[in-house]
């Protein structure tokens, strides 16, 4: 076991009992300390290293992003008996950091309708507030500035692209289709999350395939009010919208001691067997056929510049709960199909898109230029065929009236030679609209093959380059996460003040040396000011053990 300088300093005092203590209170003013001994004690390595102003170069970026922010949060965080140092309050004014300075809600003066100026919903990193600091987090949240990307926010991305293309590496074919195609393909947010949909839905099928995906959409929702995360359905509109990315996803044997990726025994050979119909109607039984021998991990990356894992046990323990959200989350929307194409719809809602807004036919066609498994369900919307989601079709054939949704102008459009040859049966009026309601439909399938192999054991893998020198196996455990569930709900609600670190010597070193608000921190003043009177404390301690020892002889 390491021992910091109190731990050392301690073991040179002996402390009484506290009876001992008790209604004593003799002063001995030979044991107070002189100034010049004060002045010594100040000098110390230990407390030069602690309380000495840093000055670590900062780069002009980085100036001028502080400069634009902390103007803003000492606004927000005044501290009326030190101006030179913020509060560590929540704003009585803004006493909700989800609705007052996350998603900024406001209520429309003649309809009525409540309005948001900012993000009405949060990511999983975002509930990790204790991650690092929950009060550095809170400055952040309430600035509404980005955080800065630095070096190894860059770096730490390019590394995570590298392991994505190892799996999911793009034809050279689509590139080129992209770059030649004769008609503008979207990528405005509404589109991106049709590509979005589409790729978690592939992705999942590689999994069976190649026996690992990256980079998994999955969410879930929190309740406002009870402040936990929903089980079931959606009802309330006040439920809040939590989305995340999964790293990997590894399917392997259950009794192997190795995580080699296992593939399902599923035949896509041929092209008239590479049909997402078909695949949705057999995959289920080869995955529950497969249930006792293989088994899903749910996994995260964390990117690092040298061969280290972090030494908080914050950190550790938020990367863990991170993971435990996203197994959560794929257990929920793995339970039923027909539900979690009722979220996914929300989920759009949530972000202000129509799911009945037809998909520009560019970008239909470039999707199936990607993974042409969505081909034959083209061809039912096209002629208006089911494609087999009882949800979906009973919806389509219930619309009194279908939008126009027409691929006719493409016939003058494109010359291109193949393309015309590949997708010129398409060209044409078509009976059903390809919209986000069918991706829902058919990722919400592909979801539930997931229910009968995810495990109980997670994994938090640790990169540095391209090596990863360390993972931590860890169980699933659901009470943990309801219980750090609602610890972040309660902060985000504004049900609970802040909660920063410990305010030891140990923390402070530790988490404030990189910190934004280093220099303007009223937690840490605070807590420099109560190591700076320890000796106080230890000379009255020591005043009444003499006190007290001299009262016993006598």
């Amino acid at each position: 076991m390491r021992f910091g300088p109190l731990a050392t300093a301690r073991r040179f005092i002996q402390i009484p009992r506290i009876s001992r203590l008790t209604g004593l209170n003799i002063p001995d003013e030979r044991l107070a300390p002189t100034k010049e001994e004060l002045d010594i004690i100040d000098q110390l390595p230990f407390f030069q290293k602690e309380f000495k102003p840093t000055n670590r170069s900062i780069t002009k970026a980085k100036r001028a992003y502080l400069d634009k922010k902390l103007p803003i949060v000492r606004q927000l965080f005044p501290n009326p008996q030190d101006e030179d140092y913020l509060s560590y309050k929540i704003p009585e004014n803004l006493p909700n950091p989800f609705l007052d300075a996350y998603a900024r809600a406001t209520t429309n003066p003649v309809t009525g309708t409540v309005e948001y100026d900012g993000t009405p919903r949060l990511s999983v990193t975002k509930l990790l507030t204790k991650r690092w600091c929950e009060l550095r987090e809170t400055y952040d949240i309430y600035s509404q500035v980005p955080i800065f990307e630095h070096g190894r926010i860059s770096r730490g991305r390019r590394e995570h692209q590298k392991l994505e293309d190892d799996v999911h590496l793009p034809l050279q074919s689509v590139e080129e289709f992209k770059a030649e195609f004769e008609i503008d393909i979207p990528d405005d947010a509404f589109h991106t999350l049709v590509e979005d949909w589409f790729q978690t839905m592939t992705r999942l099928l590689t999994l069976f395939q190649k026996g690992q995906a990256r980079e998994i959409l999955c969410h879930g929702y929190l309740s406002s009010k009870a402040c936990r995360l929903l089980d079931g359905s959606v009802k309330d509109e006040e439920d809040v919208l939590i989305s995340g990315i999964i790293d990997h996803l590894i399917l392997k044997k259950r009794d192997a001691a190795t995580l080699s990726p296992t593939p399902l025994k599923l035949n896509l050979s041929s092209a008239a067997s590479y049909d997402l119909r078909q695949i949705l109607e057999v995959l289920p039984q080869l995955v529950q056929d497969a249930s006792q021998e293989l088994e899903v991990i749910v996994s995260d990356v964390k990117t690092r510049s040298t061969k280290t894992i972090p030494q908080q046990q914050t950190v550790i323990s938020a990367s863990k709960t991170q993971v435990m959200y996203y197994r959560y989350f794929l257990e929920n929307l793995s339970s039923n199909a027909d539900r979690t194409y009722q979220k996914l719809l929300i989920n759009a809602g949530r972000r202000g898109f129509d799911v009945d807004a037809p998909i520009n036919p560019a970008k239909v066609i470039y999707l199936m230029e990607v993974d042409s498994v969505i081909e034959q369900d083209m061809l039912r919307l096209q002629s208006g065929v089911p494609i087999g989601f009882a949800p979906f079709d009973s919806y389509i054939e219930s619309c009194d009236t279908q939008m126009q949704y027409t691929l006719e102008d493409f016939d003058d459009l494109i010359q291109d030679l193949r393309t015309r040859q590949k997708y010129g049966h398409l060209f044409t009026k078509w009976t059903t609209p390809v919209t986000l309601r069918y991706f829902a439909a058919r990722l919400a399938q592909m979801y539930t093959n997931l229910s009968p192999l995810l495990s109980t054991n997670l994994m938090v893998e640790y990169y540095s380059g391209d090596v990863n020198f360390h993972n931590i196996l860890f169980k699933y455990d659901p009470k943990e996460l309801e219980r750090e569930s609602v610890d972040s709900a309660m902060f985000w609600f504004g049900k609970r003040n802040i909660e920063p670190i410990k305010p030891t010597l140990r923390n402070f070193l530790t988490y404030c040396k990189y910190c934004d608000y280093e220099s303007v921190c009223l937690w840490k003043k605070e807590g420099k000011d109560a190591c700076r009177s320890l000796g106080d404390d230890l000379t009255d301690l020591d005043q009444k053990v003499e006190g007290n020892d001299s009262t016993t002889t006598n």
